[in-house]
């Protein structure tokens, strides 16, 4: 068994560099020649998370309904594969931390796909934050965001970040929980892991199971209670899936 995770860890994580560095050549000739126009680049990453699945052995299973319009997506963050964890039947994009822009290959890739990178020290970055995610809904775009702003191990969850509560709240967004558990708990990327290290020792495993449950799609005037009631609803459902999960 030991043999099989090394063997499946040796072409799995070069896999997943490769195959993520190959996607995003061929997203940015996506954008280019269909600069206007979010179906072709939503195609596109569905079939990368497909791809990305069936590499990494990871099986989801997924509950509740998807949102019927464009929603912004607030999940608990686990592990860095949790954004290719969530089916949207719109377009999506991303908010995430400005540090991460840079970063190769994934830096890259988000950013051909329009994420919203904020900037946690710029005393403008509300604003700038919610006028870019109006546009994206108007384009008929989701939202994808951790408010935890970090990944954590659980079973509970961080203090939600309030910024984009707030902003949902001004700008009439729709916000739709997210509650995202894994079957084996030390997928949780924390601390100072360094990505290849950790991604060696935790995806060389056959299988690797996970929750997403999606909560009811609703408006807030307040931002906070729409941070009190998301963060309530889903730590109340991941506990539930770690319950599940405990038992099985």
């Amino acid at each position: 068994m030991v043999i099989d995770r090394f063997v499946r860890s040796c072409y799995r994580i070069p896999g997943f560099l490769v195959y993520s560095l190959y996607h995003s050549m061929r997203l940015a000739r996506i954008v280019k020649r269909y600069p206007d126009d979010p179906q072709p680049v939503h195609a596109h990453l569905l079939r990368f998370i497909e791809g990305v699945h069936k590499l990494m052995g990871i099986h989801v299973t997924v509950q509740g309904e998807l949102p019927s319009e464009p929603s912004v997506f607030m999940g608990n963050h686990r592990s860095y594969v949790d954004a290719v964890l969530i089916p949207s039947k719109f377009p999506v994009t991303f908010v995430a931390r400005s540090e991460s822009e840079h970063w190769p290959i994934i830096g890259w890739g988000a950013t051909l796909l329009g994420t919203i990178w904020v900037n946690r020290k710029d005393p403008d970055s509300r604003r700038s934050t919610r006028d870019r995610v109006r546009e994206r809904l108007e384009d008929g775009r989701s939202i994808i965001i951790f408010p935890e702003g970090t990944t954590h191990k659980g079973p509970d969850l961080l203090e939600y970040r309030p910024s984009m509560f707030y902003i949902c709240a001004e700008g009439g967004f729709p916000i739709t929980p997210v509650a995202i558990e894994y079957k084996d708990p030390d997928i949780a990327w924390v601390g100072n892991d360094w990505f290849i290290p950790h991604a060696w020792k935790h995806f060389g495993k056959k299988r690797i199971e996970v929750a997403v449950t999606f909560g009811e799609t609703r408006r807030f005037e307040d931002g906070g209670v729409a941070q009190t009631a998301i963060h309530a609803w889903t730590e109340k459902t991941v506990a539930s899936l770690r319950e599940a999960y405990d038992r099985s």
